[in-house]
């Protein structure tokens, strides 16, 4: 475990380096149809190390001096040219410009510092300073969101976010015991949408349809369970290996959102889209409690109102590629199976039991969760 620990320290910093030594990359937002959300004029997979122009702008610090200079890396296995990405640039622009420079985060997208489970590690002892993570494998280190990702327990994205904003629930868990206990900070939740299954060849139009199937799941214990509950067999793989996974047959399917899925081009080995909408998630924006001490206390406060401002910018950004994103799939000659009212209570019938089992603990979050709808 040390040599794994001390690998990826080795490979965080080399990383780096070389990243200090390159050109920095512009991104340019872009909402027409080319793209699941938005493109990126850059496409390399290095870190990107755009800044907001510190010029004309009132009320900016004054330039900070070299040596005085924080340089701090975020990673994310999603592609740089995806919403969430968008917005981790976003946010480490404005923490640069609303520092006076002081503060520099380079930010690595592709999975170049690794998938999120090994993001996750490193970022427990300050190896990476900054990740965008999803739910599912960060509630292997903190069980209690878990609860917070339940099939089912949405009644719509207004509900959701109600959640996600309420002071005694979405936000008390970003700072709450297991995320600390874990060296974790949570600093913002960015929106992920709603998860559908998709297929390379099976036509699924209920529970009935997933028997035998072999799906894709992430590196959780809820999802490999729901799965499990709803007749198909789960198997847990990084999301750089679902494609040839998909394309060989290794497995039948997979799930995730829409956007994601175009922007991994899945279009192309799992046309077959069943829009069951099973969970509605959350990525999420965490520091590691050990790169706090890298910076004033001034300084986090303005990291913490820059996340924060970049999750509603993701938001905004999030809503209109989800709405493109259907369209997109249409247009590339996917399938899309919108649900019976019947078809659909077949799945949440089938979780009924995986819900109560995960909830149990996490009663009162449920409750609470149940009473905002």
């Amino acid at each position: 475990m040390k040599k794994l620990v001390a690998l990826s320290m080795t490979l965080a910093l080399a990383l780096s380096l070389t990243a200090c030594g390159g050109g920095s990359s512009s991104t340019t937002a872009t909402t027409g149809g080319g793209g699941a959300s938005t493109t990126a004029a850059s496409k390399d997979s290095g870190a990107d190390t755009t800044a907001a122009s510190q010029d004309g702008k009132s009320g900016t610090p004054d330039a900070a001096p070299a040596g005085d200079v924080v340089v701090m890396t975020l990673a994310s296995n999603h592609t740089q040219d995806f919403v969430t990405s968008l917005a981790c640039k976003h946010f480490a622009e404005q923490v640069e410009e609303k520092t006076g420079g002081a503060v520099k985060i380079e930010c690595y997208f592709d999975a170049v510092l690794g998938e999120e489970t090994a993001t996750l590690e490193q970022c427990q002892y300050g190896g990476i300073d900054f990740i965008r993570v999803s739910m599912s494998p960060l509630a292997e280190f903190v069980p209690a969101y878990s609860s917070m990702q339940l099939p089912y327990i949405y009644s719509s994205r207004e509900h959701f976010w109600k959640v996600m904003d309420a002071p005694d629930i979405g936000q008390e868990l970003l700072k709450s015991d297991g995320m600390t206990s874990n060296g974790l900070y949570g600093l913002a939740y960015y929106d992920n949408g709603t998860r559908n299954f998709f297929f390379s060849s099976n036509e699924v139009h209920g529970v009935k349809d997933m028997a035998g199937l072999t799906l894709r799941v992430q590196e959780s214990d809820l999802m490999i369970g729901m799965v499990k509950a709803m007749g198909a067999n789960p198997v847990a793989m990084a999301a750089s290996e679902l494609y040839s996974s998909l394309q060989t047959g290794v497995v039948s399917g997979a799930e995730n959102n829409l956007p994601w899925y175009l922007s991994m081009s899945l279009n192309e080995v799992a046309p077959l889209i069943t829009m069951d909408e099973h969970t509605r998630t959350a990525d999420m924006l965490i520091m590691s409690e050990k790169s706090k001490e890298k910076v004033t206390p001034e300084q986090l406060q303005i990291i913490e109102e820059c996340a924060a401002e970049s999750s509603q910018y993701q938001r905004e950004l999030w809503a209109k590629s989800e709405e493109e994103a259907r369209q997109q799939c249409i247009d590339a000659g996917c399938t899309i199976i919108d649900l019976t009212d019947e078809e659909r209570q077949s799945y949440m019938d089938c979780v009924t039991e995986l819900n109560a089992q995960f909830g149990e603990e996490y009663k009162d979050i449920l409750d609470k969760i149940a009473a905002m709808k």
